[in-house]
């Protein structure tokens, strides 16, 4: 069987701003290898789900969450839109 059809589109939940201090999602440090470093470095890790709209984290960083991390490199700045995605 096949059926063709329009349906309403999805209506996604945006969440409101908060500040732009991601600072209480912080949850210690994570040593990493970054290139032009010489070695292994200290960065600050944040918790992923604890993260709202508008928190932004200055690079080098790393955000953990249960299933992957993401890597916000030097002179990056990751940005969380109402949606929840991390932006570059």
């Amino acid at each position: 069987m096949e059926a063709a059809g329009t349906v309403p589109k999805a209506a996604l939940p945006a969440r409101p701003p908060a500040e732009s201090d991601a600072g209480a999602t912080r949850i210690g440090t994570r040593e990493a290898w970054l290139p032009g470093e010489g070695g292994a470095i200290a960065l600050p890790a944040y918790v992923r789900h604890a993260l709202a709209p508008g928190n932004r984290i200055e690079g080098p960083a790393i955000i953990e969450q249960m299933d992957s991390a993401t890597l916000v490199l030097p002179g990056m700045t990751a940005t969380v839109d109402a949606f929840e995605n991390i932006l570059p």
